[in-house]
């Protein structure tokens, strides 16, 4: 049985109630969005009914004390972690380090990414110059992005809500200024966008659970993403990987149970312990916590290089070299609006 939530948080949760009653219905998988997950896993908690997410980042979901809920992506602390390693790998030896500004949407995702970059950002030693919050579905954040300008950072982190890679860029691109490099957290559909945007050429990487070019590494990965480009004809997308290690762990717990009933599920997901290879993810593998977030999980980074998104974080799946300016290089005022699409010169890290 499936159940399109379409964002909505009421739909999801009465959507849950639906599932959940519905005829041999031993567990549900998803939902994607971070509120519509709140809802729904909160709906399954009291319904009993064991709640596998695929891919909901926002740290509030693991922190309920949910007996029922189990994350089997990374959380936002993980984004977070992985995001301040880059700049750690991407440092050369005597070469200051990069100052950073957050532009991040006023909701649940970006308030959650940006409060944990503002505690570990500072420990870890980089300067955290601006943090900017956007409405969601505001048509002209033109505030957040010259709180951004004038901050001058050497690096951005900007959470994307849905439909505001494009809005985003053009709205830094009408103000005349390009940050010399964006990490984009949010849906990887959204990066794409803004990279297209002219003067962001080279400039944007995004944060990903999942990235095609980990498939190289793992047979199973190999297979099930060829499988899934014949059976429907574009590649494999991060959402689609998410929903269907979700459907991987829920159907392996079920196995381990011994049958379809639902505590047995539970028990079994409590106890899970797969290895990276059997699944499609690059991660160490699935086992949760206390608080039902897996362990094992983790993350990556891609960098726009000529109009494709290459890997360049962790070292094992790096395809490429990350590529920004040096710290400290003034931005072009003028590149944004001259269209120039060139990318910024490499620092020659390679990252891990």
């Amino acid at each position: 049985m499936t159940l399109d939530t379409k964002g909505d948080r009421q739909t999801a949760a009465d959507g849950t109630a639906t599932l959940a009653g519905g005829d041999g219905v031993a567990g549900i998988v998803g939902a994607f969005g971070a509120d519509a997950t709140l809802d729904a896993s909160q709906r399954a908690e009291r319904l009993q009914t064991p709640f596998v997410s695929g891919d909901a980042p926002l740290t509030a979901l693991t922190e309920r004390g949910l007996s029922w809920y189990f994350r089997a992506g990374p959380d936002a602390t993980d984004y977070g972690g992985a995001f301040l390693s880059l700049l750690r790998n991407a440092e050369q030896p005597g070469q200051q380090r990069r100052r950073v500004a957050v532009l991040y949407g006023n909701d649940a995702t970006g308030t959650d990414l940006n409060s944990i970059i503002a505690e570990y950002g500072e420990e870890a030693g980089y300067q955290i110059v601006a943090n900017a919050p956007y409405e969601p579905g505001d048509a002209d954040p033109s505030a957040a992005v010259a709180a951004i300008r004038a901050a001058a950072p050497d690096v951005v982190l900007m959470t994307t809500t849905p439909g505001a890679g494009a809005g985003l860029g053009k709205a830094f691109q009408a103000s005349g200024y390009t940050p010399p490099a964006v990490v984009v957290y949010g849906a990887p559909a959204e990066a794409a966008q803004l990279a297209a945007i002219p003067g962001f050429a080279g400039r944007v990487s995004r944060q990903v659970s999942w990235s095609l070019p980990s498939t190289r590494a793992n047979p199973l990965a190999a297979t099930v993403t060829d499988r899934y480009q014949r059976d429907f004809g574009p590649p494999m997308t991060a959402d689609a990987a998410s929903a269907f290690t979700a459907v991987t762990i829920y159907a392996r717990a079920i196995e381990d149970a011994g049958s379809s009933e639902r505590e047995r599920i539970r028990s079994a997901l409590v106890a899970i312990d797969l290895p990276g290879a059997a699944t499609i993810m690059p991660w160490n593998g699935v086992r949760f916590d206390g608080t039902h977030q897996n362990t094992l999980s983790a993350t990556a980074v891609e960098q726009d290089t000529d109009g494709t998104f290459a890997t360049v974080y962790p070292r094992d799946l790096a395809t490429t070299s990350v590529n920004w300016p040096p710290p400290g290089r003034p931005a072009s005022a003028t590149r944004a609006s001259t269209g120039s699409g060139a990318p910024a010169a490499p620092t020659g890290a390679r990252n891990g």
